[in-house]
């Protein structure tokens, strides 16, 4: 008996049919990003009215996701997986980083500071409404309404994220731009989740195998990068390990450490709230040295201010105090002494902090210029290098996102275009501008994305200060003697640094995880349009229990904005001989980039960042001396337990982080209710 062909193909195996990917843009992902995004938005507000400083919040997001769902898990009907931890840390992202991004910890506060017409200025040229000479000033203060607060986020949120894609295959496929955050990031989701250490950038021909060696090195070597964070307004977390947490340990040591930090910080931060003696402890005073305490050199013993510390590292830390050492040590006490600013020490119009501001402005516009031109040349060298390439068939194959998943031209343009006519639309009317500035603003701010995102991919430094202050020096030709309209392109040209930047960051990390390119975009657009909820909430709270600017929130960077919009468009007010001292300081700053450059990569740590000098000059020493404090720390950890540095010190750092700007949610509502010391 002869066995048919029907016969024959009934008794081989039937070829099994692989399983469909689990789902990665999941309403749990979106759902657990838009909660976490709205933790860090809070925290990132609180910091940043204080001092200025706002993270990034990806390595926080990935592991605070991970254990919600962790805790989640016996009521999961799947498991939560590393790709939906990829949405759900992109969401939190784009949720987090809004206070900046939208301008709420230097613009707004800015716009409040605006000096009413007949307003008791001594000098007139801070008198705005009026005009002085051939410069007009504006009418303010500005104080925008809960929905024109909206409006703004809206406004600002959108731009930056449709910037990035068509950025994607030139930096991160092409060029293989290392962007230590998103890689860092990808390597924690990694550990959390046990994925196998495979090949991430493998590619299917050996022309760029030199470069391939290079990033498996780089991959390889991630958790020892030290990354330079020189703009403290754009923080992100360093690149480092923990533990994985296993599910046969309950609970694992980094989350038991993680709850630990985060409950001292938060005791802390309550108890502040009605003995606040704790939080700024006056040793001058005690010791019998008053003068201490009256130039801001106390004890301000928060764990928070110290976790950031541990995460800026030895040279960030060690250049604020040096600014700090510089300014509230020296110079501020000469000009003082000297009667070149009489007023109360604290006033930034007339005493010692307002004199010193022009300092550390000078010094911030010197190392932007210097730094941002070095930037340029070296873009323009290898764009010109890369057009003699021309590899695009090795470039398409990189990708390793079918192409349902990749994020094409006619959703980021059409995309691009309305966000950019939305930004106008809104602008316009708001704060009475043609509307032809505003689109100048966000044209400006697509052209500096480039330098931005690279810049990022290069160092984990994002420039926006920079940018923001080149903005403003061209808004002062494009519309002279306007400040509000100076402080609004400075806001789009930010906006649209940190949107961009943001984004490349999260496609860095999705990329080396094989995660859909698209639906980090879809996930980045719904923590941007959450964000502009929850942002607005944030500012409602605070503002509404504290006084902004104020004791409690200073709001410094909106000090560093107005006097920058003031001096571009001839209306400031210099104190005496602070000028030639400006001069000189920035002189230094200019040559430190140059110097800089010069020196291999061991020695550059040598050199220190004139930008974080410039921030410790411009917020009082008793912000700084904590953060000094655990960048100290952080070099003694990896010296003498470089492994448990590697492992914990991210945890530790998050903590500490988190528990003070958590509680300052639950102290606004208590004072906003009346309940404090």
């Amino acid at each position: 008996h002869t066995m048919s062909d029907t016969d024959t193909a009934q008794l081989l195996p039937r070829p099994q049919t692989p399983p469909p990917a689990p789902p990665e843009l999941t309403a749990r992902a979106l759902g657990g990003g838009v909660v976490v995004g709205g933790i860090l938005c809070f925290s990132n507000m609180y910091f940043g009215l204080q001092t200025g400083w706002v993270t990034m919040g990806s390595l926080q997001s990935a592991l605070l996701g991970f254990g919600m769902f962790k805790a989640l898990g016996p009521y999961l009907a799947t498991p939560f997986t590393a790709k939906e931890n990829v949405v759900l840390q992109t969401t939190a992202v784009a949720a987090a980083t809004m206070p900046l991004c939208g301008g709420f910890v230097g613009i707004i506060p800015a716009l409040r500071l605006l000096s009413p017409v007949g307003g008791d200025g001594d000098n007139n040229d801070d008198v705005v409404g009026v005009r002085v000479g051939r410069i007009m000033m504006d009418m303010g203060p500005i104080e925008l309404t809960t929905m024109q607060l909206f409006g703004w986020s809206c406004a600002l949120g959108f731009f930056g994220v449709f910037m990035a894609p068509p950025l994607r295959r030139q930096v991160i496929l092409r060029e293989k731009l290392p962007f230590p955050s998103g890689t860092a990031t990808a390597e924690i989701i990694r550990q959390l989740h046990r994925l196998p250490n495979e090949d991430r950038r493998s590619n299917k021909k050996d022309d760029d195998e030199e470069k391939e060696d290079e990033m498996e090195k780089i991959d390889n070597e991630m958790t020892q990068l030290v990354s330079t964070i020189d703009d403290v307004e754009e923080s992100t977390f360093r690149p480092m390990e923990v533990s994985p947490v296993s599910s046969s340990t309950s609970p694992a040591p980094a989350w038991r450490l993680l709850f630990l930090c985060f409950a001292l910080s938060a005791v802390y931060t309550l108890l502040g709230n009605f003995v606040p003696i704790f939080k700024n402890i006056p040793l001058g005073t005690y010791v019998g040295v008053p003068a201490l305490t009256a130039w801001s050199w106390t004890l301000q013993p928060s764990p928070s201010y110290f976790g950031q510390g541990l995460i800026m590292g030895p040279k960030t830390a060690m250049s604020m105090l040096l600014g700090t050492i510089v300014g509230w040590g020296i110079l501020a006490p000469m000009a003082k002494a000297e009667g070149w600013a009489m007023g109360p020490i604290n006033d930034v119009a007339t005493g010692a902090r307002g004199w010193l501001l022009w300092v550390s402005l000078a010094i911030m516009l010197a190392d932007s210029a210097v730094s941002l031109s070095l930037l340029s040349a070296k873009v323009l060298l290898q764009t010109i290098r890369s057009s003699n390439d021309g590899n695009h068939r090795v470039e398409e194959e990189l990708d390793p996102a079918p192409p349902e998943q990749q994020i094409t031209w006619q959703t980021w343009l059409p995309g691009l275009l309305l966000a950019s006519l939305l930004c106008t639309a809104i602008l316009s009317p708001m704060f009475d501008m043609p509307p032809l500035e505003p689109a100048i603003a966000v044209l400006f701010s697509i052209l500096v994305a480039v330098l931005a995102v690279r810049a990022l991919g290069e160092t984990d430094l994002n420039p926006v200060s920079g940018i923001g202050k080149v903005s403003q020096i061209l808004f002062a030709v494009v519309s002279p003697g306007h400040i509000v309209a100076n402080l609004v392109a400075g806001a789009v040209a930010e906006a649209g640094a940190i949107g961009a930047g943001d984004m490349m960051q999260d496609l860095q990390c999705g990329h080396l995880l094989r995660a859909s390119p698209r639906a980090q975009f879809i996930a980045q657009l719904v923590g941007t349009a959450a964000s502009c909820v929850m942002v607005v909430a944030a500012w409602t709270l605070y503002s509404s229990a504290y006084e902004i600017p104020g004791p409690e929130f200073p709001a410094p960077t909106a000090l560093i904005w107005l006097d920058m919009a003031k001096v571009v468009n001839g209306g400031g007010h210099l104190a005496t001989n602070v000028l030639p001292t400006a001069i000189g300081a920035a002189a230094i700053a200019a040559v430190l980039p140059f110097v800089e450059a010069c020196l291999p990569s061991s020695r550059k740590w040598t050199v220190p960042s004139a930008m974080a000098a410039a921030i410790g000059m411009y917020v009082t020493p008793n912000w700084t001396l904590p953060r000094v404090a655990g960048g100290l720390a952080n070099y003694a950890w990896k010296r003498w337990d470089p492994e448990g540095a590697e492992r914990y010190m991210i945890v530790v750092a998050s903590g500490f982080v988190l528990g003070e700007g958590l509680m300052s949610i639950v102290n606004a509502g208590l004072k906003s209710v009346g309940v404090s010391w």
